[in-house]
C-alpha cells in the first residue's frame, strides 16, 4: 500500500469513529423521541437502534453533519410509519369527517377532558388514530415541531401535514368522546387490556410484585379476551419446552464425565473477573 493510500484509510478510519461517536450520542434522543410517537417502549428503542444502524449503512449520504439530527428524525418518522399497521380499532378518517360535517354530532366536553388528563385514556385515544395522523399530532401538540419541520420530517407537502394536523385532532377528540358499551364495560375492568397484556409475560414467570399480580388476575377473572391470549401463551410456553432433548438421549456414562468435568471448572471459575466481550 502506498503513502497516499495509508493517509486515505487512516482518515476513512478516523471520520468513521467520529461519526459512529455523533451517532452515539444522538440515539437517546432517538429513544425519547420514539417513545412519544408508538406506545411500545420496546418497539421504540427497536425503531431507534435500527435508525442509527441504517444511518452508519448510509453515512456517505449525509454531506453536512451539521444537519444529522434532522436527517435521523426523518429517517425514523419513516421508519415508524413503515413499521405501522392497521388495526381493528383504528378509526376511519372518512367516517369520523362524516360525523364532523353532521350538525347533530356533537360530545361531552367534561367527558374528553376527563378521558384526557387520563394518560391511558389519552394514549389509548392516540393509538386509534392511523400512523400519519398521529404523528402530526404528537409532533405539533405534544413536542412542539413547526408544520414546516413535520412535513420535512414526513416528506410530505405543508399542506397535506396541516391537513393530517386538523385531521388527527378531530380523531383524537372523537375517540375520547365515545361512549359505547365496548369502552364501558372495558372501563369496568380492573385493569385496561392494554396494560394487563403488556404484564402477562411477567405474570407468566412469576416476576411481578404482589401488587400487579393481583390486578392481572383480578383483570383475567372477570375480561372476555385476555384469558385466551393468556391460555395461548401457556400453552406455547409449554409446547416449546418440549423441543428440549431429554436427559435420557446422552448415554449415562457421557452425562457423568460431563458432570464431572463440569464440577473441575467451577471452583477455579469462582474468583475470575466477568469475561467481557467487544464488538467491533
Amino acid at each position: 500500500m502506498t503513502i497516499a493510500a495509508n493517509r486515505v484509510a487512516r482518515s476513512e478510519a478516523t471520520g468513521g469513529e467520529a461519526f459512529a461517536q455523533l451517532l452515539a450520542a444522538e440515539l437517546p434522543r432517538l429513544v425519547h423521541l420514539a417513545a412519544r410517537l408508538v406506545r411500545d417502549p420496546d418497539q421504540a428503542e427497536d425503531c431507534a437502534q435500527e435508525t442509527i444502524v441504517g444511518a452508519w449503512q448510509r453515512r456517505d449520504q449525509l454531506r453536512d453533519q451539521s444537519a444529522l439530527s434532522a436527517w435521523l428524525r426523518r429517517s425514523l418518522v419513516n421508519r415508524i410509519i413503515d413499521r405501522s399497521r392497521r388495526h381493528r380499532d383504528e378509526l376511519d378518517i372518512d367516517e369520523v369527517e362524516t360525523e364532523w360535517r353532521d350538525d347533530s354530532y356533537t360530545v361531552v366536553p367534561e367527558q374528553v377532558l376527563e378521558r384526557a388528563e387520563l394518560r391511558d385514556e389519552l394514549e389509548d385515544a392516540l393509538a386509534r388514530l392511523p400512523v400519519v395522523y398521529r404523528l402530526a399530532v404528537v409532533l405539533h401538540d405534544v413536542l412542539g415541531w413547526t408544520g414546516p419541520e413535520i412535513a420535512s420530517a414526513t416528506s410530505s407537502s405543508l399542506p397535506a401535514t396541516k391537513q393530517r394536523l386538523r385531521r388527527g385532532r378531530m380523531m383524537l377528540v372523537s375517540a375520547l368522546g365515545e361512549d359505547d358499551a365496548r369502552r364501558r364495560a372495558s372501563e369496568a375492568q380492573p385493569m385496561r387490556c392494554w396494560r394487563a397484556r403488556r404484564h402477562v409475560s411477567a405474570y407468566l414467570d412469576g416476576e411481578l410484585d404482589p401488587t400487579t399480580t393481583a390486578a392481572v388476575e383480578a383483570h383475567l377473572e372477570t375480561c372476555p379476551t385476555c384469558p385466551p391470549l393468556y391460555a395461548s401463551l401457556v400453552g406455547v410456553r409449554a409446547t416449546l419446552g418440549e423441543l428440549r432433548d431429554p436427559d435420557s438421549v446422552i448415554e449415562t456414562r457421557i452425562a457423568e464425565r460431563i458432570q464431572q468435568h463440569l464440577a473441575t471448572l467451577r471452583p477455579s471459575r469462582v474468583n475470575q473477573a466477568p469475561r467481557v466481550i467487544h464488538l467491533d
